[in-house]
């Protein structure tokens, strides 16, 4: 065996200390990703406010993103089980520093009073939909690379290591947001634009390049492939209720609080920063400890999340939404690296893209619906978004619980010195 280094296109699971600099790169990358988007997570309420428009209206703008986050899913998943992990995280940082640019430009020119009205709106809509085309490819290259250096028995522990990613860009960002939104609404969204460059600069220069593993000639998988097609439907009911949280809550704040919308922002920045901390919390526990598989996450997540609901409708004051935040944050440490990992494990090795790519398109479909469904319910009554979240909590558990359990071996036990 010779012992120099590994080239760059080497496999990163070889070799162990390879693996664990790899996870770091892939835990950085995430984490500017999430941060990216929480960033501007709670200024979205009031922002939307500032600007003039109505609350469906913002909730189009956020959904149109999404439809063009669900049909680029799809092409970066599977793109990057063809050209390799990090071409596609890199092209996906890389148009939403662009992407970015341009809507913060568009929102700036609405804050100025120069843009007023339908132009305003459409624009918006636009500039929205460019950055919902390059969030699914640094997130589906990510967690199909983590698929690529895990066992199926680390699966569950990796993908909660993607998630406690997402924990720290919402400890992190909403902090930002808070702070930045004092001095006006458009700081954090110039933070936003500026922190996909900075994951650009960091991922070319630290994550090794893995060339594409040889495939079959058909690669395509369907979303109704048993035991697949369970954990779509646990994405899709997470990121529904998530998305639905992160639309409704600032403008439930602000209506049930009576407080403006700086006060709004930064109750919300608060709040989505206790997620962030518990779901980093959860995840910890996850990884050192608990190692549960997929299904004994879900079934756990989704009632915590029912709890967190039941405790937003019945009251009404900052640290009662700050435990029901908790619970949130409780809720989604288990339920995203359940749907990850199971979906990961449903498939083969040479369908890991695509299978991130269809989770993705679930978690974008649940944020094209989510928006207008949450703000139409919301604006007929302010307890129906709530109530049906609930609801899809139940489908989640169900979903989950007639999952298959993969099959996993256990790790082979050590030679007996003394055999």
């Amino acid at each position: 065996m010779t012992h120099s280094s590994p080239a760059p296109s080497a496999d990163p699971a070889a070799l162990p200390a390879a693996n664990r600099a790899t996870r770091t790169m892939i835990f950085i990358s995430v984490a500017f990703s999430g941060l990216a988007m929480t960033v501007i997570l709670p200024i979205l309420a009031p922002l939307i406010r500032e600007l003039g428009l109505s609350e469906s209206q913002g909730g189009w703008m956020v959904s149109i993103g999404s439809v063009a986050m669900v049909l680029m899913a799809n092409v970066w998943g599977p793109r990057s089980d063809r050209t390799g992990r990090k071409p596609v995280i890199l092209a996906g940082f890389a148009g939403l520093f662009l992407a970015y640019i341009t809507h913060t430009l568009v929102v700036w020119l609405g804050l100025e009073g120069l843009l007023l009205g339908l132009p305003l709106f459409l624009l918006l809509i636009l500039t929205r939909a460019l950055v919902g085309m390059f969030i699914p490819a640094a997130t589906a290259g990510a967690q199909a690379y983590m698929a690529d250096i895990t066992t199926p028995a680390q699966r569950s522990s990796g993908m909660a290591l993607i998630s406690a990613a997402n924990g720290v860009g919402m400890v992190v960002g909403p902090a930002l947001a808070g702070t930045l939104a004092l001095a006006g609404l458009i700081w954090p969204m110039l933070l936003a634009t500026l922190l996909p460059l900075i994951a650009f600069l960091v991922v070319r220069r630290g994550l090794p390049h893995v060339e594409p593993r040889q495939q079959p000639a058909k690669a395509r998988i369907s979303p109704l492939t048993p035991g697949l097609r369970n954990w779509l439907v646990v994405a899709l009911m997470t990121m529904t209720s998530i998305v639905t949280l992160q639309i409704v809550a600032g403008f439930y704040f602000q209506d049930r609080l009576g407080v403006d919308t700086r006060t709004t922002a930064r109750l919300l920045a608060g709040a989505l920063t206790i997620v962030g901390l518990v779901l980093v919390l959860t995840q910890t526990v996850q990884i050192r400890y608990l190692k549960w598989q997929s299904r004994r996450l879900a079934m756990t997540g989704a009632p915590l999340m029912a709890v967190g609901m039941l405790i937003m409708l019945n009251t009404q004051s900052v640290p009662a939404y700050y435990l029901a935040y908790a619970f949130f944050g409780l809720s989604g440490g288990l339920l995203f690296p359940a749907f990850m990992s199971g979906a990961s494990l449903s498939v083969d090795r040479h369908h890991q893209g695509a299978a991130a790519g269809l989770v993705a398109s679930a978690q974008g479909l649940g944020a094209i619906l989510a928006p207008i469904v949450s703000t139409t319910l919301y604006e007929y009554d302010k307890a129906l978004p709530f109530t049906l979240l609930i609801g899809l909590m139940v489908i989640a558990w169900i979903a989950a619980s007639m999952a298959p359990a993969p099959a996993i071996s256990p790790p082979p036990k050590a030679a007996n010195p003394n055999a």
